[in-house]
């Protein structure tokens, strides 16, 4: 049997912060338990596993999986950068569509305390990464495209990070909940020009979990969310046709998305997508067709995509609010949308909302413009 209904029927999440004494299979155990007790599923019940983790080293699946009880099944463990988390629950959607499982676990963790001083930087054999570029100099390139390409201001990126952090301020799941002034976001420390230290998300731990099920398995219980499309797509070597200031890859990842959902970007109520920096909300948010090419940041400006306007985009607050455990990030995006899709939000819930979307983007070596992106699309 192919081409079967998904839905998501259990979720459970290790809000993201800094879990200094937590280890990273106990993270990830914690969510994986949660979203079993959540679904009604023993452990037993699970046909596969698809494991996304970045930084901690071989077999983190199994390793986790191993204090969950889910033994003898299929084990995925998926690195794709940043879009790893995203990647998985695109592996699983399909994997059940396909009719190769029933039912399947999604869990995505990370441990990044004391792992970095500072920034993430790229592969270190990257000739680039040796003349001392890092990820923040490279959205800081993007961003200095963008507003020679649109006329925009500097300063107005600021916007995105006092939007987010006033979303993040209604999560209690955030790992940053004071809002923040325009004045406060440009008179944070320098990072890498014109983004300051409140335009760059934070290192984080924490972790995410899904459990999947094929629609005859859905019971009345269940407040099911249905994945309804799905996309993945990776960078090209960069060079000088490149177009900086925008984020093709994601633009690549979206069309497969729309298509398999058999839908458009206007059909989308709610976005949760990749604002590691302020300037990659912007270039997602076009790529992914919700603001028109060199618009989004007057979109911001003007409210378009605050709670309550015509796209909220990062309801939850982002990455730039909740923090970025980069392996989990993706998952835990897809547990805000069953969140907000079930209308379990709280004060940051979306009115209305039917359809959303889910966004990462992965950066790598300087030689690429993406590792990979990742887009998710869900409905009630």
């Amino acid at each position: 049997m192919t081409n079967r209904r998904v839905a998501v029927i259990g979720t459970g999440l290790v809000p993201f912060g800094k879990h200094e004494d937590t280890a990273l299979e106990d993270l990830g155990i914690a969510a994986a338990e949660g979203a079993l007790a959540e679904a009604g599923v023993e452990p037993g019940r699970i046909g596969a596993v698809f494991s996304s983790n970045v930084l901690g080293g071989g077999g983190a699946g199994q390793r986790i999986l191993a204090g969950v009880g889910v033994f003898d099944v299929p084990v995925v463990n998926v690195e794709n950068a940043c879009a790893s988390g995203t990647t998985a629950v695109h592996l699983a959607r399909l994997a059940i569509e396909a009719g190769q499982h029933d039912v399947v676990l999604v869990v995505g963790a990370e441990k990044m305390t004391g792992k970095f001083q500072g920034g993430i930087t790229l592969d270190r054999t990257d000739r680039p990464t040796l003349l001392g570029l890092t990820m923040p100099a490279i959205y800081a390139l993007n961003a200095q495209r963008y507003a020679h390409d649109t006329g925009a201001g500097l300063d107005d990126f600021a916007e995105v990070s006092v939007k987010n952090r006033a979303a993040g301020a209604r999560n209690p799941h955030a790992m940053f909940r004071q809002p923040v002034t325009r004045e406060e976001v440009l008179g944070s420390r320098p990072v890498a020009d014109p983004l300051t230290l409140l335009q760059c998300c934070a290192n984080a731990d924490g972790a995410a979990a899904l459990v999947l099920a094929a629609e005859h398995v859905v019971e009345s219980r269940h407040d099911p969310v249905w994945l309804l499309g799905s996309g993945l797509a990776s960078g090209t070597t960069t060079g000088p046709k490149t177009e900086f200031g925008t984020s093709r890859p994601s633009a690549l990842a979206a069309r497969q998305a729309y298509a398999a959902a058999g839908l458009t970007p206007a059909d989308i109520d709610f976005a949760e997508v990749h604002d590691a920096f302020t300037i990659g909300e912007i270039t997602s948010v076009e790529a992914l067709g919700l603001a028109s090419p060199g618009k989004a940041l007057a979109a911001v400006a003007g409210g378009e995509l605050s709670l309550g306007g015509r796209v909220p985009v990062n309801a939850s607050g982002g990455l730039l609010a909740k923090g970025h455990p980069v392996g989990a990030t993706g998952v835990g995006q897809v547990v805000e949308l069953t969140t907000q899709l079930r209308g379990g939000a709280g004060e940051r819930q979306v009115a209305g909302a039917r359809i959303g979307l889910s966004h990462t983007v992965g950066g790598g070596v300087a030689t690429l413009d993406a590792i990979a992106s990742g887009v998710v699309i869900a409905g009630a």
